[in-house]
């Protein structure tokens, strides 16, 4: 009787650690988990096609590119056009501040980054190997501040995060399986995290630095092109190529 008992109990932990290490691996492979964005508010703003968006380097205001007009916009938080120069090329997609002074921009079209500064002086300019259709290639960037790398997007066919180092040398490349397309990124200084963008999924997809999935939120924008995290007031900005508006979202 004691041999049954002592049997039945073995059983039981077994039983028990299996289903205690299969708990355990359900969590681990659980997905991400999705989360509507809350709009807080939608201003209209006279950008042409507003493609691109960057938080200045103090914080105060916005910086974006007209995709039509070829030109950079400065723009209050509440989307008022500050100040605006020209950019010696076509197509621009994506925006990033270097520091106070200098600004990255990205040329889809010719797979260039353009680097000027916040007067519109062109410094540098660097081009990519990148194939595929002229209008699906590069469209976001943003900066690791830490270690002075950059991010960036190319849209589709393939989708790819690409990371350089300060000069623009290729680090590596990866693939991304997250979305249909990708339309812009923002690198979190906060906890080291970039956010993805895209136009044609409707969400923005907070990943690691490798580009591995964390989060994602859906949105109701008719195609999102820039977006900007904005820890300190606690709000996502992005901009609508179609619609010409800024919409302001309640940070998670």
């Amino acid at each position: 009787m004691k041999l049954i008992i002592k049997n039945y109990a073995s059983i039981l932990v077994l039983v028990l650690l299996t289903l205690f290490h299969y708990k355990c691996n359900t969590n681990k492979q659980e997905s991400p988990v999705i989360e509507n964005l809350i709009l807080q508010k939608v201003t209209p703003i006279n950008v042409p096609e507003p493609s691109g968006l960057a938080l200045s380097y103090d914080g105060r205001y916005l910086w974006t590119v007209g995709d039509s007009d070829s030109k950079v916009h400065k723009l209050d938080l509440n989307g008022n056009v500050i100040t605006s120069f020209k950019v010696n090329g076509e197509d621009l997609e994506g925006i990033t501040v270097i520091d106070s002074i200098n600004l990255a921009v990205i040329l889809e079209r010719t797979r260039e980054i353009v680097v000027l500064d916040t007067s519109g002086k062109e410094i540098k300019r660097k081009k990519f190997d990148l194939k595929g259709k002229l209008n699906e290639g590069l469209e976001g960037i943003c900066l690791n501040i830490s270690t002075k790398d950059f991010y960036l997007l190319n849209e589709k066919q393939p989708g790819l995060l690409i990371k350089t180092d300060s000069s623009f040398n290729e680090l590596f490349r990866k693939d991304l399986k997250l979305a249909k397309d990708y339309s812009d990124i923002f690198f979190s200084n906060l906890d080291y995290t970039l956010w993805i963008l895209s136009d044609e999924s409707k969400k923005v997809i907070q990943t690691d630095l490798n580009g591995n999935k964390i989060k994602e939120y859906k949105i109701k924008v008719e195609q999102p092109e820039g977006l900007v995290v904005d820890y300190k007031n606690k709000k996502i900005f992005i901009v609508s190529d179609k619609k010409e508006e800024l919409y302001e979202f309640k940070l998670p």
